[in-house]
């Protein structure tokens, strides 16, 4: 992707519980409206849609008013403008490696489910992001959480590290052999679909789509990770039948994800 359609801001956030699902549960008020909506607005699940907007217009060098401690970078992205948060450990120092960094859109995405607002370029930003970071092709790893095992209720791509166990499963070839098909990886009692792509990023949103049904998007978590000739698309999750348990089955896919930073 060229860099001149990068959109970054960088903000260093201490706390990293803000963004991440320590309280698993999206608890909007109104799940199939977005965060502009009153109810929801006012809801702790738009807090990450607030920092986005608060320092959205921040210029580069600048602090952001709301967040003083934490702009680093701004620029421009087509068609629509994307946050790059950095969600750090206190002991974790970023400038000696990746922690957890976080792509959220400046304009209202619900979620994974949302097709009508979701942008497929949101993967490319978040996988050149942590190219930029100097992470390994091959360890990038990038991940949504579905409604169920997500805490906020703006679209966020997180991104770190593959987990070892998840990396030496996906890049078995007996396992998930590169033939453009979906294939079964189990660890432990968690069952991923993956395929292999050794082309130009798509949209794995679409990819996922197709499989699931855009209806069942809303309980499927999606990794992508990197190898060195390409990468992987995994999925998991059930499907959904709404009511106050919407999904047969989701996972924190995140869980596969490794913040660490060097020592």
């Amino acid at each position: 992707m060229n860099k001149s359609y990068l959109a970054w801001r960088l903000i260093t956030f201490a706390l990293l519980t803000q963004f991440s699902a320590a309280v698993l549960g999206d608890d909007a008020p109104n799940l199939d409206k977005d965060c502009t909506d009153s109810e929801n607005s006012a809801n702790g699940a738009c807090s990450l849609w607030h920092s986005a907007e608060d320092c959205k217009d921040v210029q580069p060098g600048d602090s952001c008013p709301h967040h003083p401690p934490y702009i680093k970078h701004i620029g421009t992205m087509p068609a629509h403008y994307h946050t790059v948060f950095n969600a750090v450990y206190d002991s974790c120092d970023t400038s000696k490696g990746p922690g957890h960094w976080l792509v959220v859109p400046n304009y209202p995405v619900i979620g994974v489910e949302d097709h009508a607002h979701r942008d497929p370029m949101s993967w490319n930003l978040a996988w050149d992001l942590a190219k930029d970071e100097n992470i390994p092709t091959e360890n990038i790893a990038l991940a949504i959480n579905p409604l169920p095992k997500r805490s906020k209720h703006q679209l966020h791509i997180h991104i770190g590290k593959l987990m070892d166990d998840m990396k030496s499963a996906i890049n078995n070839n007996q396992i998930v052999p590169h033939d453009g098909h979906w294939h079964q990886v189990k660890l432990g009692n968690i069952t991923y679909s993956a395929i292999f792509d050794d082309g130009p990023f798509t949209d794995p949103f679409t990819m996922v789509s197709k499989k699931v049904g855009e209806e069942n998007m809303v309980c499927n978590g999606i990794i992508i990770a990197g190898s060195k000739s390409g990468f992987y698309v995994l999925h998991t999750g059930g499907t959904y039948n709404g009511g106050s348990n919407p999904c047969t089955y989701s996972v924190f896919v995140e869980g596969q994800l490794n913040y660490s930073c060097p020592p």
